[in-house]
């Protein structure tokens, strides 16, 4: 009965909100008396009596439900003497009990005053489950971007403008401060607002003059009859609107707003990840907005992101920097960064390395992910992977973090895993005396390599790996050869002599010597024609010298521990993986460049004594395979043609 009484109240308008909200409240409140964990009773409930509070609530409500008569309203939103077209005004507001919005119509008089006619009003019980009020407001700001899109497109009047008013800063602050840094609660309705009304439309009102406050609250039809803000509007409405008690200025602090999220880099894991991160922030900072914050970063934007956290980490060096780091001999670039190695200033010109080293704290999580991110390239000893980050970076106390960054890694932990030292061995004559990159090489092999076929996967087939390496330069040339034969091989080496040139004298192992290789790869070696091999390069001047006994390692040891650190990386960079040759070639290829760009002999730890040199710098000009970065100067000899 009561379910058929409520029903039949008619009011597609919502012009009776302030009271039939009573009704909802009530219906909600009844079903939760009758509700029950036996679903038995969940029919049978309806034919039960309501409890006796509850009728008597009812009966009330129908009472004054018959007081409603006496509210009236103008059928025409159109004032006789109306002028121009209509300012579309649009209250919301939330409470506890429900939130809502009313829509009011305002044109200006033949006798330059203003009227104002309740166009629509909406207004929804707030949801079972507790929530906090300016949650339930900035739904009521939804329920009127979505009213004014519905009045926009359905009238027939074209109104001058659109003003939206609510009476909570956390709210305009909100939808000011656009969607990011919300939680999703907040991000999905701010979104929705946005993309229905502008930025502009939106102000602030003291409580007493928000008309959508009735819709949020039980109140009877006689005070919405006897001059409430419902049925005459606002009064302000009816004067100019730079009267209006207006604002537009929440700028709250992320404090003060409730739902707000911090993003924490400190989650992220890799250097590379978080700079591009940064540069999705910075974007967003910068253009106000999510939409293609993330598409087209490029080297320029991952540079800034890059500045702006060696700026960001610099804040915490002391002013005095120009005395308490005196003996790195500090200045300031021109993009405000301090920077030492100042008595190099004309050879960092004339370099393909860095122009300068950039002075950073040991301190923070960004420099932990670069000193990660340079260590974890080849997983190399302290050394190596200080020399690498001096070559950009001067970090301040920095050899204690990356002891601890190697400790903490499995993969370093496992390989330095020594069993018993071993005597060195006297080294040959070639790796001490001066000469040309690769003029004295060593070569060895080490296999075999599954691989692939590029069509049929699932066939696979066998290679096997060749290093040539420098004994004056220890700089390294490893590729892969095809077949088990004496004509693949030859090709190998042609292939090494066209890129780094005929070398003086090779010096290898004879298939018996091959302590280190497998037993498949001794007995093809055993097989080869090495009288054909070293035929090869006697029309160069080549020499090929074998050692002499399987029990000298030392006499071809260079080969021997850079064939154990190309195995190392293969483990790490493929795995178990199956690959194609050529794809395994340039594998192979790219770990050659790696182990080129160790440091030779030992590392320098002052800035004024310059970078560190490694085979890269001999065979290169500089000390990685990145673009250079040194500068070209124009000489006569050398025209433009």
């Amino acid at each position: 009965m009561v379910l058929s009484q409520v029903a039949s109240v008619y009011d597609p308008l919502g012009l009776a909100f302030p009271y039939t909200l009573a009704a909802k409240v009530l219906m909600r409140k009844l079903c939760i008396e009758n509700n029950t964990n036996d679903k038995t009773l969940v029919n049978s409930r309806w034919d039960y009596a309501m409890s006796a509070e509850s009728r008597l609530e009812w009966m009330d409500f129908f009472k004054e439900l018959l007081d409603i008569e006496q509210l009236k309203f103008h059928r025409c939103l159109k004032p006789d003497n109306a002028v121009g077209d209509p300012m579309l005004v649009i209250f919301s507001d939330g409470s506890k009990s429900a939130y809502g919005t009313c829509a009011y119509v305002r044109w200006g008089t033949a006798h330059g005053g203003f009227e104002s006619r309740l166009v629509i009003a909406k207004n929804r019980i707030a949801p079972t489950k507790q929530m906090s009020v300016p949650r339930l407001e900035l739904c009521g700001a939804v329920l009127a971007a979505r009213i004014r899109q519905k009045l926009v497109e359905e009238m027939d009047y074209r109104f001058s403008r659109v003003i939206h008013i609510v009476d909570s800063m956390i709210v305009r602050a909100q939808i000011q401060r656009e969607s990011y840094g919300f939680g999703t609660f907040v991000v999905t309705r701010v979104v929705g607002i946005q993309n229905k009304t502008e930025l502009s439309d939106w102000w602030w009102v003291p409580s007493e003059f928000n008309a959508a406050d009735l819709a949020t609250r039980i109140t009877s039809p006689n005070d919405m009859v006897k001059n409430s803000i419902w049925k005459t509007e606002p009064k302000f409405l009816n004067d100019p609107i730079d009267q209006w008690p207006l604002r537009q200025d929440c700028n709250l602090g992320n404090d003060e707003l409730p739902d707000t999220i911090d993003v924490k880099l400190e989650n992220i894991s890799s250097y590379s990840k978080h700079l591009r991160v940064t540069c999705i922030l910075m974007r967003i900072v910068t253009t106000k907005s999510f939409k293609g914050a993330s598409i087209c970063i490029t080297a320029e934007s991952l540079n800034a992101a890059e500045l702006e956290w060696i700026r960001y980490l610099q804040r915490d060096i002391s002013d005095d920097w120009t005395k308490t780091f005196r003996r790195l001999s500090p200045e300031k670039n021109e993009a405000g960064i301090v920077v030492v190695g100042k008595r190099l200033a004309d050879w960092l010109k004339v370099t393909w390395n860095r122009t300068d080293l950039m002075l950073l704290p040991n301190k923070g999580h960004y420099v932990w992910l670069y000193l990660k991110s340079v260590h974890d390239q080849d997983h190399a000893e302290v050394d190596v992977t200080l020399a690498k980050v001096r070559s950009k970076f001067w970090i301040l106390k920095v050899r204690k973090s990356i002891s601890m960054i190697r400790k903490r890694g499995v993969i370093c932990r496992r390989r330095d895993n020594k069993c018993i030292g071993q005597q060195m061995g006297p080294l040959p004559l070639e790796q001490l005396q001066p000469s040309p990159a690769f003029s004295y090489c060593s070569v060895d092999l080490f296999g075999p390599l599954t691989i692939k076929d590029t069509v049929k996967g699932r066939t696979h087939g066998k290679a096997y790996g060749v290093l040539f390496n420098c004994m004056s330069s220890r700089a390294v040339y490893v590729d892969l050869a095809d077949g088990y034969d004496t004509s693949s091989f030859i090709m190998v080496l042609r292939r090494f002599t066209s890129v780094r040139g005929y070398p003086k004298k090779i010096r290898s192992d004879l298939g018996s010597q091959l302590v280190s290789a497998s037993k498949e790869l001794k007995e093809v070696i055993q097989n080869w024609h090495w009288d054909t091999i070293k035929m090869f390069g006697n029309g160069n001047d080549m020499e090929w010298e074998f050692t002499k006994a399987a029990d000298a390692p030392w006499e071809n040891g260079c080969s021997e521990a850079l064939i154990k650190s190309v195995k190392k990386s293969l483990s790490l960079a493929i795995g178990q993986s199956i690959m194609t040759f050529s794809e395994l070639q340039t594998v192979l290829f790219e770990v050659a460049n790696i182990l080129n760009e160790q440091p030779i002999g030992t590392s320098t730890f002052d800035p004024n004594k310059g970078t560190y040199l490694c085979p890269n710098d001999l065979i290169l000009g500089r000390a990685s395979s990145n673009v250079p970065v040194g500068h070209w100067d124009e000489s006569d000899n050398f025209k433009k043609r």
